[in-house]
């Protein structure tokens, strides 16, 4: 009996210690995500610590948010207290601090004070791009302080008290505005000599290039005006077009990019962007209650700020952002700068610089010219895509390792139409959608072209065998009572059955199922009413947006997958056990293989929707080991979720910011893979071990043993970035 005494207690005592290291590690996961904004660095260490402590669902989610979030750094300059004044100076390199006759700058990036001199009596109220000459509102008058001359700079004339100098993006010359009588003139820094002046009610609606050749303005009442001073000319442009500009409103004001390539307007309803060198307008952005702008240093990007989050919109392609930071109520005092070598985004709240790091936001390669299609294999080793080619399509598969060219396939017929108005015409690329489908097992591949809303012939499918590289058979679609447009087609296992939707006259969808050995239709499903399709893996369940379907031919069951909204993507796990389903709104609903049982529903975290449409699920994938969802929007966010806790793992995962067109994992687990049309192939490691070396080298330092026990006093000392945890 003492024998069993003992081992129970020392059972017991184990599972005690257990579950101690299992809350203490949930603790510091809670302590990571609770100090990302306000301690970026800390919580990154915190997170690959928690991990260390414990492999829970929660610390892997701490360290998953570790490698991707956004905040990388806050450096806060406490020194002089709460009153000084503070802006950022050298692409948001450098902090300059002042507190009446003193001024130092410190290195936001290491930390450390560069330098720090005097001042003459007065307020500064402003300070060059570089930080080398300051505005300062002195008792006997405005003038320029050169900071490292100590002493006024140029002629040293003072300005009345009114007339408060202010900077553009130019070094070399300034801004002083004149109350008397609203002129606004532009003063070169070294002499205070006039270079230009017109009429406008203030500085904020007249705009110097960085290399001070052209000057914007905006007078109030229009049109705006930018005039090449060095050759003494105005520029024509889309700006002088009437509704071009925002010049009567009271918010609007005006900047130039850094290579004075491009020239925004700001007003209340949004921000406009012109090419200055041909005045075609760029970009028009409406995003109302803008407060700062940022272009990016080579002008491919705009960032901007509002009361509840900052974004960077690629100029590119504006339609909706590459990147958003909600700001939980922060207020920003020195506006926004870029890293000119890193992509990194950095603002001033108070005496804090925050620094956002934008990572694939930015870096991710970017075409041009958009697909018309891009499709992952199931097990994540193939990419298909198909673009526009002359008047048809061009279809190829690619590996998904290194991105290398697997074959480029034979391209299908055009479908033509049978409309008598226009017989055996040929459509082309304007009238048509290219439609691709893998079999589940990824052995088989098939591809064509459709033309909604026609009726054609012919509507013929190729079917691809991948295992042996070469085409196993073709099937035409087009039948006597099927010769309207097929919408969407999936594979059975090993290519063997094709199911598709096709419209069945005006707001009608069928489906049927295609014998592709035979090349012939296999059953008629006139009840099945669903355009998104997907195939359980093992083939005898066809699942739909709003039902599905034993096969090949059984009856079709009406099911509401969601709360009352339009699913827009379905997907299997590998082993067919459960089946997830994305709404227009976010969310998306858990099921169990049979989609007899709804086993939870993940809530809507996609970013707020910038206008009255919320960003609807566009892909899902599950990985292999069926331990993650991948959750993909129309706008860009890409999510991962624990599927055993319902919870999320991490933030958002940086994407290109268009819309991901499909997901999947690489066998093993390992990799998450995405597509979009601009961005063919992006890839995500999310094992543990990258994330710790992801997380360490953000950071680039770790904690000491006293560090560890100061955070961390209910847990034993581990390393945090020496070792990695063995997976």
């Amino acid at each position: 009996m003492a024998l069993i005494a003992g081992l129970v207690a020392w059972q017991q005592h184990g599972t005690s210690r257990q579950e101690a290291t299992d809350t203490a590690a949930r603790r510091v996961a809670a302590v990571a995500d609770a100090t990302r904004t306000t301690d970026p660095r800390t919580a990154m260490l915190l997170s690959v610590a928690a991990w260390r402590i414990a492999p829970l669902p929660e610390t892997r989610s701490a360290l998953l948010g570790a490698a991707a979030q956004t905040e990388l750094d806050a450096f806060t300059d406490s020194g002089f207290g709460s009153g000084a004044v503070r802006l950022l100076v050298d692409s948001g390199r450098t902090l300059l601090s002042s507190n009446g006759r003193e001024w130092r700058t410190w290195d936001v990036v290491t930390h450390r004070r560069i330098a720090s001199g005097l001042l003459p009596d007065g307020q500064v109220t402003g300070a060059s791009p570089d930080g080398r000459v300051l505005a300062v509102d002195a008792d006997s008058g405005a003038g320029l302080w050169d900071v490292s001359a100590g002493k006024w700079t140029g002629t040293g004339q003072r300005l009345p008290s009114s007339d408060i100098p202010s900077f553009g993006s130019s070094n070399r010359s300034y801004l002083v505005s004149h109350l008397e009588d609203d002129q606004v003139q532009m003063r070169s820094v070294a002499d205070g000599r006039v270079l230009f002046r017109t009429a406008a009610a203030d500085p904020t609606n007249v705009a110097l290039s960085s290399d001070g050749r052209l000057v914007a303005v905006c007078p109030r009442g229009g049109p705006m005006t930018v005039r090449d001073i060095a050759r003494h000319r105005s520029l024509p442009g889309g700006w002088q077009s009437p509704g071009a500009n925002h010049c009567d409103d009271d918010n609007s004001w005006l900047a130039f990019d850094d290579g004075s390539a491009r020239l925004a307007a700001v007003s209340s309803v949004g921000v406009r962007v012109w090419d200055t060198a041909s005045g075609r307008q760029f970009a028009d952005i409406a995003e109302p209650d803008i407060q700062n702008i940022a272009f990016s240093h080579d002008g491919a990007f705009l960032a901007v700020s509002g009361h509840d989050e900052i974004m960077a919109w690629r100029l590119s392609a504006p339609n909706a952002p590459v990147f958003r930071h909600p700001l939980n109520g922060q207020l920003l005092r020195g506006g926004l700068a870029w890293d000119p070598g890193r992509p990194i985004l950095r603002y001033l709240e108070g005496s804090t610089v925050h620094s956002l790091d934008l990572g694939a936001a930015l870096t991710a390669p970017w075409s041009s010219y958009p697909l018309d299609n891009a499709l992952l294999s199931p097990d994540g080793g193939t990419l298909a895509t198909a673009e526009p080619s002359g008047s048809g399509y061009r279809f190829q598969l690619r590996d998904t390792r290194d991105g290398h060219l697997i074959r480029t396939l034979p391209s299908p017929p055009l479908p033509a139409s049978l409309d008598p108005a226009e017989p055996a015409v040929e459509l082309d690329t304007q009238d048509t959608m290219s439609l691709m489908a893998f079999s589940p097992d990824s052995t088989a591949f098939t591809y064509s072209v459709s033309a909604p809303g026609r009726e054609t012939s012919p509507q013929r499918f190729v079917i691809w065998d991948l295992t042996r590289n070469r085409e196993r058979t073709t099937l035409d679609l087009a039948h006597q009572s099927s010769t309207e447009a097929v919408l969407m087609v999936v594979l059975g296992p090993g290519g063997r059955t094709l199911p598709a939707s096709r419209t069945r006259g005006i707001g009608r969808v069928s489906g049927e199922v295609w014998n592709t050995a035979r090349r012939s239709r296999a059953a008629m499903l006139n009840d099945l009413g669903s355009v998104h399709l997907a195939v359980r893996p093992d083939g005898r369940l066809l699942a739909g947006d709003v039902d599905f379907t034993e096969l090949p031919s059984g009856p079709v069951t009406r099911r509401t997958l969601s709360q009352g909204e339009q699913i827009n993507a379905v997907a299997f796990s590998p082993d067919g056990s459960r089946m997830a389903a994305g709404d227009m709104t976010g969310r998306v609903a858990l099921w169990d293989g049979t989609l007899h049982h709804r086993t939870g529903v993940l809530p809507n975290l996609f970013p707020a929707a910038l206008g009255d449409t919320p960003e609807a699920v566009n892909a899902l994938a599950f990985s292999p080991d069926g331990r993650t969802l991948a959750v993909a929007g129309d706008s860009g966010t890409l999510q991962l979720w624990d599927t055993a806790t319902q919870q999320p793992l991490g933030g958002n995962l940086p994407t290109p910011g268009e819309p991901i067109r499909s997901l999947a994992f690489s066998p093993d687990s390992a990799t998450l893979y995405a597509t979009s049309d601009h961005t063919p192939l992006q890839r995500y490691p999310i094992t543990p071990s990258h994330a710790i070396t992801q997380a360490c080298a953000r950071t680039g330092t770790t904690f000491t043993a006293a560090q560890w026990h100061l955070y961390i006093p209910d847990a034993p000392y581990h390393p945090v970035c020496d070792t990695p945890r063995p997976q």
